[in-house]
């Protein structure tokens, strides 16, 4: 897609709007092994345009991401099994970002599977959400307000194959992930989203996008514009259109040496390109 065709997709800015008409961001994830994935899918999302952003985990984790980001609200609670009546208790929020850093876990596994049957908005699946998701496919109808991420490892799992097949044949894993979920972001080398009888690939990025992290800044800027009033589609599109687009412009100086924060950090400069046109 085009940077024209871009633009033309960014939720407006009118110069009477207030933080919540930008959209309110719920993040579930994080856990003592991966405590920073929640911080850096919420930059992600505040760079990209988010009025609210929230987070739910651990409270060791919401202390450590709130020394990182003061702009953020948290809500916690270090039994996983209660966390879906938090979430379920959050008023006006317009996505929920589950699996950032989440890790394994029966516990994530039934927050995860109850999220995506009882959620009413928009929904959006990345990391150890999607691996919850897998051990329970057989128990979940397709969602075609939400947003899956997997990379190939993910999409085997969710397909009950294995990553080697999935990349040899990637347009058809990923159409195949969307009959099955809603709309899928197939992540890697050239990333491709379908949804439905939609289908897209993004040409922007390369293997500076490849680090730690980076896909946690991808869910956050994507959820960004679900909040926003995009639908599935177009926001997927959209979001890993400005994520590819931050890492080429990280690129000019190295693919080598890349921090998810950088990426995070350049979303705001490739939005504003694109709505001067540039």
């Amino acid at each position: 897609m085009k940077a024209e065709e871009l633009k033309k997709l960014l939720p407006q800015r009118p110069d009477d709007m207030h933080k919540g008409n930008r959209g309110r961001v719920l993040i579930a994830g994080g856990s003592m092994r991966y405590p920073g994935a929640p911080a850096l899918s919420a930059l992600g999302a505040l760079k990209s345009g988010a009025g609210v952003v929230t987070i739910l985990s651990l409270l060791k984790v919401c202390e450590a991401c709130a020394a990182r980001l003061p702009e953020v609200i948290y809500c916690f609670d270090d039994d996983t099994f209660r966390w879906k009546e938090i979430a379920l208790a959050q008023k006006n929020i317009d996505a929920l970002v589950i699996g950032p850093g989440l890790d394994r876990s029966v516990a994530a596994e039934i927050f995860t599977s109850r999220m995506w049957r009882e959620w009413r908005a928009k929904i959006l699946v990345d990391g150890d959400g999607l691996n919850a998701l897998a051990v329970s496919r057989d128990d979940l109808k397709p969602r075609r307000d939400s947003v899956l991420t997997p990379h190939e490892a993910e999409a085997g799992r969710l397909l009950g194959i294995t990553p080697e097949q999935v990349r040899a044949d990637r347009p058809g894993a990923v159409r195949e992930l969307s009959e099955r979920w809603g709309c899928v972001v197939l992540k890697g080398h050239h990333t491709l989203v379908a949804s439905g009888e939609k289908f897209a690939e993004i040409p922007y990025g390369g293997p500076e996008l490849s680090v730690p992290g980076s896909g946690d800044v991808l869910s956050g800027c994507i959820a960004a514009f679900l909040a926003g009033g995009l639908n599935a589609f177009d926001a997927a599109v959209l979001g890993a259109s400005v994520h590819g687009l931050a890492g080429e412009i990280l690129a000019r100086e190295g693919v080598d040496g890349v921090l998810a924060s950088e990426i995070a950090n350049t979303l705001r400069k490739v939005i504003h390109g694109l709505r001067a046109g540039k």
